[in-house]
């Protein structure tokens, strides 16, 4: 099963973690601390504690699976095969349970005692999303990149580890390793693609990758700013040309990989960086010589000058919004791109360019689409928890863990 993503099917079910703080550290070899509901003079049964822990965790009792889970791992003589299944039944409890700091430990512990485990690689994804999900980024980062260095694995699952490797980094704001690793992530697939090695079931990730790097060159959009002197105000103009352009690209080139959550996700931030750049320039120095009068003139024929920016804001928009409808398909991108119309409608008809001062931003901080979205998330407690937190104002920042 692939679908949003190859660790998915394999561990089917279990949910994200909450944020919280990691546990203390314990000794390599130790296992996890849990409480055993047993003396040390009672006779431990691996299998039978194996079982009777498999039957609580499938009916939900998680605390109750936790320590029979440990029961089994406290006997002695514990087989691989007998440790592999109570180490992912406990790591799945403690997920379930919303504690990804034990759960972590777990992993680890288990690639400590069962190295060569076939599901070595699935345990590593796993750690590295509950790394991601209490946003300990360079260790998750850390964790995917170990991926990509085991042998012999599928095209699909490199493709994904470096997504996951390269948003992690992104997190970690290192964003010349991060586009790095997501450009290893595109390169994989498209030479997957041109040899007809693997057939993709889903290209979640090949979009995701696609979206960061963009969202990277969003970023560094942003973050020049437009000021006096005239002379740098100049150089600002052009290297802001140069990113919006490169920016426009690389979010078309995640339209390609079509994949429609990151469809919608990269229309929405097309529309969002031309909403940006008229409102820096319509908020650029102005100088401080012009009278009242003049500064009438001046913002009234900036206005002017900028229609076409402001048009193809709306031009995105609405493209986004008409791809969605033709389709049928929602998303929170959906709901964020009809409130940003309206808002940047409202504002083309405002009258402050007449009265001397530059007329409501476009990215309003109080419009919906500054707030930024956490997107859909693929748990079964997704309501209970609060959204995890954009990485920067409203580029999206998908679930850390859709598994």
């Amino acid at each position: 099963m692939r679908g949003q993503g190859w660790v998915g099917g394999v561990l089917l079910g279990l949910t994200a973690c909450a944020p919280r703080s990691a546990p203390a550290p314990r000794p390599p070899d130790a296992p996890p601390a849990v409480a055993t509901g047993t003396s040390s003079e009672d006779e431990i049964v691996p299998g039978e504690a194996l079982d009777e822990a498999e039957q609580a965790l499938q009916a939900g009792a998680l605390a109750r699976a936790v320590a029979l889970f440990g029961r089994a791992l406290a006997s002695e003589g514990a087989r691989a095969e007998e440790l592999e299944r109570a180490y992912l039944g406990l790591a799945s409890a403690h997920e379930r349970l919303g504690d990804c700091g034990a759960a972590i430990l777990a992993y680890e512990t288990f690639l400590r005692r069962v190295p060569e485990s076939e599901r070595k690689v699935v345990v590593l994804a796993r750690q590295g999303a509950c790394e991601a999900e209490i946003e300990q980024w360079e260790r998750s980062a850390a964790t995917f990149e170990a991926i990509t260095r085991e042998p012999e694995q599928l095209p699909s699952v490199l493709v994904e580890a470096y997504a996951r490797q390269g948003y992690a980094l992104f997190n970690a704001e290192r964003w010349d390793d991060a586009d790095a690793a997501l450009l290893r992530a595109d390169e994989v697939y498209r030479a997957a693609e041109a040899a007809g090695t693997e057939r993709f079931a889903s290209h979640y990730f090949v979009g995701m990758a696609r979206f960061y790097r963009a969202a990277i060159l969003h970023v560094r959009f942003r973050a020049t700013k437009i000021e006096l002197p005239e002379k740098a105000m100049e150089v600002a103009f052009k290297r802001k040309l140069e990113l919006l352009n490169a920016a426009q690209e690389a979010y078309h080139e995640t339209i390609r990989a079509q994949h429609m959550f990151w469809v919608s996700a990269a229309g929405f931030q097309l529309g969002h960086l031309f909403s940006e750049l008229y409102d820096d320039l319509m908020y650029a120095p102005v100088p401080e010589w012009l009278d009242e009068r003049q500064r009438q003139i001046y913002y009234r024929e900036l206005k002017k000058q900028l229609q076409p920016v402001f048009q193809k804001a709306v031009w995105v928009f609405e493209k986004n919004l008409e791809t969605a409808r033709r389709i049928g398909y929602e998303s929170p991108f959906i709901e964020q791109t009809q409130a940003k119309l309206a808002h940047i409608q409202a504002a083309l008809h405002s009258d402050d360019a007449d009265l001397g001062r530059p007329h409501p931003r476009l990215t309003d901080e109080g419009d919906v689409g500054d707030r930024g979205v956490a997107g859909e998330r693929w748990t079964a407690n997704a309501e209970a928890r609060p959204p995890a937190p954009p990485a920067e104002r409203d580029l999206f920042v998908p679930p850390p863990t859709p598994l």
